[in-house]
């Protein structure tokens, strides 16, 4: 992955320049955007075969077009929109969508909403800044700001461009629009990585205006799934990558399948495979999903006081087991969630226990490498 690009300026106040001033003045008034923008942007709420689901869109035309990513619908058992001003829409219909770039047009029954303004994202300059409306968490109509950090192919799939940026983003704002200083969405906000300081990612708004006039017919939360099934990736020699990257931790994930079966290896460090350390899930499809467990297995070092010796570091080998759902399975995107153990979990190496039980599921994105 190419690095963020870094920008230094620094100005004495003999550099101040009359170009300079005109450029602070159209600094960003986000209340004044906020204002224009927040009306047009809902909360898409759900329910998937693993629990609840709450993501972000904005309304485009004024009877009830709305922009969201397809990774908020996809794996919808039932779904509903609602707006800014509270009104709640408890259907909707899909219009068009692009499974690569992540887009999805879907269609309320609504009559003279409010709309955004939509920019031409080719005109974005790096440095510049933006602002992002969504519902992070379901906070309905949150507000952050930052700068376009840079402009780059898609880091993991490829084939599309993206932009980075450095306004905060949390689960909730996927599918929200990202706003330039003239009140105009110049992208959909779609995810972020984790591990690293505020590298969050949007899908430039010029691939949803090719999409907005498509002239396909409606088709339904169902249709769309049946539809996601059969499509492959017809850039791709194989349909289904073997190597794949978590969006969450970073780490490589291999992956057989076998039938209904699936197998998934983690990719340790060197040092831990040659200690035989390993961690390996094996699942199995029930229904629409895959449910089974990971085994992990390594070795972990402690000291002890040995009489007539003193301190001594000692090792022991210890294995554990959790279990692991697949809940959405494509040739470029793997979703899911996995039992966890509590943030302060202590780990006791000498007798290879924990201090607390799996209590927390924590969902996961896999993409290809």
């Amino acid at each position: 992955m190419v690095g963020p690009w870094i920008r230094r300026l620094v100005l004495t106040p003999a550099m101040l320049s009359f170009s300079v001033q005109c450029e602070l003045a159209q600094s960003l008034d986000s209340a004044a955007i906020t204002k224009s923008v927040a009306p047009s942007v809902v909360l898409i709420k759900g329910k998937t075969d693993s629990g609840d689901l709450l993501g972000s869109g904005f309304i485009i035309s004024g009877d009830g077009k709305i922009v969201t990513n397809l990774h908020v619908i996809r794996d919808l058992r039932s779904g509903g929109v609602q707006l800014a001003s509270g009104d709640k829409f408890d259907a909707f219909s899909i219009l068009s969508f692009d499974e690569r770039k992540d887009i999805a047009i879907i269609k309320i029954a609504g009559f003279d909403l409010p709309a955004v303004k939509l920019g031409n994202s080719n005109a974005i300059q790096v440095g510049e800044p933006i602002l992002v409306v969504g519902s992070p968490l379901g906070l309905q109509s949150s507000v952050t700001t930052g700068v376009i950090s840079s402009l780059r192919d898609d880091p993991f799939q490829g084939g599309f461009k993206v932009i980075q940026t450095d306004a905060a983003i949390n689960p909730g704002n996927s599918g929200g629009p990202l706003v330039n200083r003239l009140s105009e969405v110049m992208g959909v906000v779609t995810y972020k990585i984790k591990g690293g300081e505020s590298l969050n990612f949007a899908i430039p708004i010029n691939y949803v205006r090719g999409m907005v006039d498509g002239g396909g017919s409606p088709i339904s939360i169902e249709d769309l799934r049946a539809k996601l099934a059969k499509r492959t990736d017809v850039f791709s020699s194989d349909t289904f990558p073997t190597r794949w990257r978590s969006l969450s931790t970073g780490t490589t994930k291999i992956i057989r399948r076998d039938g209904d079966r699936m197998y998934v290896e983690t990719v340790r460090p060197d040092a831990e495979k040659q200690a035989g350390c390993f961690t390996l899930a094996d699942l199995q499809k029930q229904g629409d999903i895959f449910v089974g467990t990971t085994k992990f297995s390594c070795v972990c070092q402690y000291q002890e006081r040995k009489i007539g010796v003193g301190m001594v570091t000692l090792s022991n080998r210890w294995s554990n087991e959790l279990k692991i759902e697949i809940t959405a399975v494509s040739p470029t995107r793997i979703e899911g969630r996995g039992l966890d153990r509590p943030k302060d979990n202590k780990f006791d190496c000498k007798h290879a226990t924990f201090s607390k039980e799996p209590s927390e599921w924590v969902p996961f994105t896999w993409i290809p490498e």
